[in-house]
């Protein structure tokens, strides 16, 4: 991973390159314990951020020391995929702000950032056409500690229009 930076104390050692490793030099260290911390970029975090080796000079023709550790992301990317048959330019709402709206076919597409195990609820907002049934129906789901793809497909019908009872004559006598 690049960027990661490894300190001692209080003092940066390095910072792994592109190709996620650093060398670096540690003096007076023969046989002692030395603490070293790595801190991850941005929405990353490491599994067990402090590791204690026991350091030793190296000989002609020894191997480098190598030491490996595991970062994961804290946040995930969520692709919503929405269908809403009969359901043309309706909002989208995740905690009451509109985050999208289905296109004249009723379909959208949601990018969407969470930590892992996030209960995210979103609803269509069918407020403006109450003919719709049913009314602002929510999707539920729980993120995994993975990127994921999530479908949702809900078919609506229109509430027939409300009729009226027309007057039916009544013959009168004359």
């Amino acid at each position: 991973m690049p960027g990661v930076e490894i300190w001692s104390g209080k003092r940066r050692l390095g910072t792994t390159g592109a190709s996620g490793s650093a060398r670096i030099a540690l003096q007076r260290c023969g046989g002692r314990q030395r603490r070293t911390e790595r801190e991850m970029p941005g929405r990353l975090c490491l599994a067990g951020t402090t590791v204690a080796r026991r350091l030793r000079h190296l000989g002609n023709g020894s191997t480098l020391a190598r030491f490996e550790v595991e970062c994961f992301s804290l946040v995930h990317t969520v692709v919503v995929g929405l269908r809403a048959e009969n359901g043309p330019r309706l909002p989208i709402l995740r905690l009451k702000n509109v985050v999208g709206q289905t296109d004249e076919a009723g379909v959208a597409h949601l990018l969407l950032e969470a930590s892992a195990n996030e209960q995210i609820a979103l609803t269509l907002d069918t407020s403006k056409n109450t003919s719709l049934l049913p009314q602002n129906p929510t999707l539920d789901f729980v993120t995994r500690d993975s990127d994921e793809l999530v479908l949702w497909r809900r078919v609506y019908s229109q509430q027939p229009p409300e009729r009226r009872p027309t007057p039916r004559a009544i013959p009168r006598h004359l």
